[in-house]
């Protein structure tokens, strides 16, 4: 069960899925719809860390518009072992097919070009 920060995060994803969801950028949700292969996005984080939310709610929003995205939010004083094998030394840590690492916020936009350059 998400808390912390992450607990909104949580109610937004269900608000995305089961409701009207958030309006997104256009542009990027008609680049979101083009992608044409599967994808994996690890969100880590923190339940202190402030810019967290934001990171998670993209990746869940990206998830929630396209059959090829997967999105999972991964809170690290869990999973000491994934800090190690990403090398992650501040969150939000964004991971793309288990390959690619990112740091920093990112909103919807932002994920969808995350998205579009790792394939």
């Amino acid at each position: 069960m998400p808390g912390g920060h992450e607990f909104n995060s949580f109610i937004i994803a269900l608000y995305n899925v089961a409701g009207p969801g958030q309006d997104v950028d256009p542009e990027a949700e008609e680049r979101l719809k083009k992608l044409s292969r599967d994808v994996g996005i690890k969100v880590m984080v923190s339940l202190s860390c402030t810019m967290c939310p934001e990171a998670v709610i993209a990746a869940q929003k990206a998830a929630a518009l396209s059959e090829h995205v997967r999105a999972e939010m991964i809170d690290l004083q869990h999973y000491p072992e994934l800090k190690e094998k990403y090398r992650i030394m501040s969150v939000p840590c964004i991971v793309v097919n288990d390959r690619d690492v990112y740091f920093g916020k990112k909103n919807f936009a932002e994920m969808v070009e995350l998205l579009e350059t790792t394939l």
